[in-house]
């Protein structure tokens, strides 16, 4: 019975070190919201600095491609970045606190079930589930904003060599369905970690339930 109390405490204190990583998107989101601005942001600074240059220097075309492909870079590196920064975000978490008082056996576990602070255990896996759903349609909007440009400046290329032209919203329906082929991995998996933090939901309330009015004696 100890052995099996240890080893339930052991599975859900990792999930809801799990619950830790996921509740830190939320707060990440900001961030990432800002970061991605920022590279929009900049790149529409190069094109009217570009443009107001052509407008009181004169045009120069070798300038005009390094802004070209500036502006280009920018906004790739601005998604790169702010991925890259929710995930250092969510390594940070700090994660296995709890072995060390779960290596005493029974007697940890107890401990560890009555330091348990329940609500703030759920509010968490709401925010978790909230944080989980909301990076993963920043990511597609960010990819989709990318596919968009991507796809107007093909678009642009094949008017100015071939005469012929795209229909704008063709060219958006096409790069959402594009993205969304391209992440349905990433869907799958954010939709199955959801499924999991629902059930991690129910198995806490009944741990409360079953746990919560008992008298344990460490």
């Amino acid at each position: 019975m100890e052995d099996a109390l240890s080893s339930k405490m052991a599975e859900f204190m990792t999930a809801l070190d799990q619950v830790k990583k996921y509740r830190s998107i939320v707060a990440s989101m900001p961030d990432f919201t800002l970061i991605l601005l920022g590279s929009v942001v900049a790149a529409l600074s190069v094109n009217v600095s570009m443009r107001l240059s052509t407008l009181f220097i004169g045009r120069n075309d070798g300038l005009s491609i390094v802004a070209f492909f500036l502006i280009m870079l920018l906004f790739p590196a601005g998604i790169i970045t702010a991925i890259l920064w929710v995930r250092r975000k969510m390594k940070s978490v700090k994660v296995g606190q709890w072995k060390s008082t779960l290596n005493e056996g029974a007697p940890g576990a107890i401990e560890l079930l009555q330091d348990i602070q329940w609500d703030n255990i759920f509010s968490d896996i709401r925010y978790a589930k909230l944080g989980f759903f909301l990076y993963g349609i920043a990511k597609i909007l960010a990819f989709w904003g990318l596919a968009v440009v991507s796809l107007f400046v093909f678009n642009w290329l094949v008017e100015f060599v071939l005469h012929m032209s795209i229909d704008y919203i063709t060219v958006m329906l096409f790069s959402l369905v594009a993205v969304l082929v391209l992440s349905r991995n990433d869907l799958r998996k954010r939709y199955e970690q959801m499924g999991r933090l629902d059930w991690l939901m129910w198995e806490l309330r009944w741990f409360e339930s079953e746990f919560k009015g008992a008298n344990f004696e460490a």
